[in-house]
């Protein structure tokens, strides 16, 4: 009675030498076996796969699931002559050779059955409350006479209590006994196996390296295992490409022994011919690819294709062979001659994913010496094929549209200039609605809409482009994880930075080292966990163009914000806008960010012109055209305003509804403005709108503000910011502690404000109550060493 397969499920390995891991997946097959033992019914379970395949491990996992961690038994080479038995922790062993029977059909009945148990059962003794199960492993083939040895076995064990369960790689008698319950272990799809890889490797494996390992190893984890171990770890992780073995492992040679064996002479000539792996290059002529391309590899070295010469190493110098490297970013594979081939080809397509590439990652490629980043003699194509698959689905002026917005981009990379915002602006409103776009090439425009602020468009794009295309290469495939991870980190949404970056560093987990990754993921954890940033500028940076190390910084700068370090914020904004002028992030929401940190880390008084000089160059009205861009910008011109109050604006924004505000904004408009009042004295103030800050970043999951909340309320009380509520006067009550702090009497006050001298007498006590202090003696005391921004020009 033969058990269907679970599928693909997880496999892990529990070996003869003791290692136990943790079996992931396999959760109909261990209920199976769990059932098994510890039912009634006398049956055998017979657990078949090739060897590797796991089941050793699946069925010590499912019977200490099921409690018999030590009232079961193995048994090992149990058709050798010196058979032993083992708990299954594997710490106790007892020979079995006494009991041990010839591999043959005459000799089969000399098995003492009732013997063999009996040892077995005063050796295992009362070791626990469990199922007893005997385990019988490494039966290999299953052969008639082994068959009718194990059903023996069995009807001996059922009658003392013992269920039978043995693993095979085949069965060569077919049917078998009703009595015998047949469960097969499947392959492993490629979610399992990519856990089996990293649990058992260092080093990260990329998704398609995975699925090449899959489809050679046919889901066998072993065999996926010692391929793996043959490659470096730039090809697991990609950076080099990776296309099959060129020989048979040890390990495939042992479970494939035994089909190889049984292949007639046609069969295997053909699988010697048979394409491999089922991979692009193996559908090609249209055949199908051989379910266990290991085996049709083993066929070829029997007919002797071992002895003919190797393949020649790749030309890398070649287009094809330079556009394979670009399309699947195996970006150590790209040495100076290749650059330099890239640069001196005419290929527009070649040259369009060169730049395109370099553009994505950040690379500047500086020791190419293959001359500028725009290969000469290629023509004007090449700016089609940088953001159209196939050019002629797009019109005439949205091709001259492209023409002109790559121009734009590469002049500013190279010397970060834009001279024309606005008409960058409708080029890329020209281009967005375009069909059958590359995504690098969306890539691009989502950075340039973004450090446009049109955050709109963005969006937009993402969601035009956003369909199933076949086809796409690792390169788009990365490069919409990148546009995706940008346009989250443009909104504040720190848990959706993470996963996109997530994603792409699954297919290529080089990309975890991208500087451009390096920075969102820096800020993103700040935001969701208050993760101090562990690095600053990377200790090489010369393969990095200036303007990824300016958003590099900016992105760390916003890291420092968030965590409360606003000193080291300002250093590295400072940096960021001097390396980019314009970020991914926007003008204006990394120049708030700026003049935060500023505010956050000068004391009263002594900003300055420091902060006024950051809205040169002046900023234009469509950088803050979208709400939460609006937004900051309130919050950027309030906090620079002259009096040292919080602005109509930014009162006006604050008690605003939440729409079309994002928690995002209102927290750091929150945080902005309590860490500013506090400084100036507002202290009651300040942290009504901090603690509303803090109710906020929990239920909208950015939990790392409120590190650098407690970090600056800390660093306020350490250094005196308890200090006077000078920011909860009222305006006629701060124009008389002005005049009152400049000699003035209370005459000479009532006629400045044209009010009575009993009104001055009642305001300045109350102005007394509400700063703390006694008299006007103690007024010009406070505002000698603690005045307010309001009062330290006057």
């Amino acid at each position: 009675m033969a058990v269907p397969s679970a599928g693909p499920t997880a496999w892990s390995q529990a070996g003869s030498r003791g290692r136990n891991h943790v079996v992931h997946g396999r959760d109909r097959e261990l209920r199976v076996i769990g059932h098994f033992a510890t039912d009634l019914d006398p049956t055998v379970l017979v657990v078949r796969g090739l060897s590797g395949i796991g089941k050793t491990a699946t069925v010590l996992q499912a019977l200490k699931q099921v409690g018999a961690g030590s009232s079961a038994v193995r048994v090992v080479r149990p058709c050798s002559p010196r058979p032993s038995a083992h708990d299954l922790d594997n710490s106790r062993r007892i020979d079995l050779s006494a009991w041990s029977v010839q591999d043959h059909e005459d000799h089969d009945s000399d098995f003492d059955a009732r013997g063999f148990l009996r040892a077995v059962s005063v050796w295992a003794g009362d070791s626990g409350p469990g199922p007893r199960v005997l385990f019988v492993d490494d039966v290999g083939v299953l052969t008639p006479a082994r068959a009718r040895w194990l059903q023996h076995l069995a009807d001996e064990a059922y009658g003392q209590d013992w269920r039978v369960i043995a693993a095979v790689r085949s069965i060569a008698v077919e049917p078998l006994s009703d009595d015998v319950e047949v469960l097969e272990l499947g392959p492993l799809d490629r979610m399992s196996l990519r856990r089996v890889l990293d649990m058992e490797l260092s080093a990260p494996v990329a998704a398609d390296v995975v699925e090449h390992l899959r489809c050679w190893s046919a889901g066998n984890p072993r065999l996926a295992l010692e391929l793996a171990g043959s490659l470096s770890a730039a090809e697991l992780c990609g950076d080099v490409a990776w296309t099959g073995p060129e020989s048979v492992g040890s390990a495939a040679r042992r479970a494939y022994r035994a089909l190889l064996a049984g292949l007639d002479p046609a069969t295997a000539t053909a699988l010697a011919t048979a394409p491999l792996e089922g991979a692009s290059v193996a559908r090609r002529d249209g055949r199908a690819a051989v379910r266990h391309p290991l085996l049709a590899l083993l066929c070829r070295e029997a007919h002797g294709a071992d002895d003919e010469a190797p393949p020649p190493d790749r030309d890398l110098s070649a287009p094809g062979v330079v556009a394979n490297i670009l399309d699947g970013l195996h970006l150590d594979e790209l040495p100076a001659r290749a650059w330099a081939a890239v640069a001196a080809t005419p290929d527009p397509r070649l040259a369009a994913r060169a730049i395109g590439v370099s553009l994505m990652a950040g690379r500047a490629w500086r020791d190419h010496g293959g001359g500028p980043l725009v290969p000469d003699g290629v023509g004007a194509e090449w700016t089609d094929r940088l953001w159209w698959r196939d050019p002629a689905g797009a019109g005439e002026a949205a091709r001259a549209a492209g023409a002109r917005v790559a121009v734009a981009l590469l002049r500013l990379e190279e010397s970060g200039d834009l001279a024309d915002p606005g008409t960058l602006r409708a080029d890329l409103r020209l281009i967005g609605p375009t069909p059958g776009q590359d995504w690098v090439g969306v890539d691009i425009q989502v950075r340039a809409l973004l450090m446009l602020g049109d955050v709109v468009g963005a969006r937009g794009l993402l969601a035009d482009h956003s369909g199933a295309t076949p086809g796409r290469t690792v390169a788009e495939i990365v490069a919409r994880d990148l546009a995706a991870a940008r346009v989250a980190a443009f909104d504040g949404r720190a848990a959706d930075v993470l996963a996109h970056l997530a994603h792409a560093a699954e297919l290529r987990p080089s990309v975890d080292g991208w500087l451009p990754a390096r920075g969102m993921r820096a800020a993103a954890d700040a935001v969701v966990d208050g993760t101090e940033p562990a690095s600053t500028m990377p200790a090489q940076a010369g393969g990095w163009s200036a303007r990824v190390l300016g958003e590099y910084a900016a992105d760390l700068g916003a890291a420092h914000l968030v965590v409360g370090q606003a000193e080291g914020a300002v250093a590295l904004l400072t940096i960021a806008l001097e390396h980019c002028a314009w970020p991914y992030r926007g003008r204006v929401q990394v120049r708030c960010d700026l003049v935060e940190a500023v505010m956050a880390s000068t004391p009263p008084g002594k900003v300055g012109p420091r902060a006024q000089r950051l809205l040169d160059p002046p900023l234009v009205p469509g950088e803050w055209s979208a709400p939460d861009v609006a937004a900051a910008y309130t919050r950027l011109c309030a906090l620079l305003a002259d009096e040292g109050a919080p602005s109509a604006a930014f009162e006006a924004a604050l008690h605003a509804p939440p729409t079309p505000m994002s928690p995002w904004q209102r927290a750091r408009m929150l945080v902005a403005y309590g860490r500013y009042a506090v400084t100036r004295g507002g202290r009651a103030t300040g942290e009504a709108m901090l603690d509303e800050a803090r109710t906020l970043v929990r239920l909208a999951g950015m939990t790392g503000w409120l590190r650098g909340i407690d970090v600056f309320l800390a660093e306020a009380d350490a250094t005196g910011g308890t200090g006077p509520e000078w920011e909860v006067l009222g305006g006629h009550e701060r124009e008389m502690v002005r005049l009152a702090v400049h000699g003035a009497t209370n005459s000479q006050i009532a006629q400045a404000t044209f009010v009575s001298e009993r009104t001055v007498v009642n305001r300045l006590r109350r102005a007394y109550a509400t700063l703390g202090i006694r008299d006007r003696r103690d007024l010009v005391r406070l505002a000698e060493t603690r005045p307010p921004a309001w009062l330290a020009g006057s």
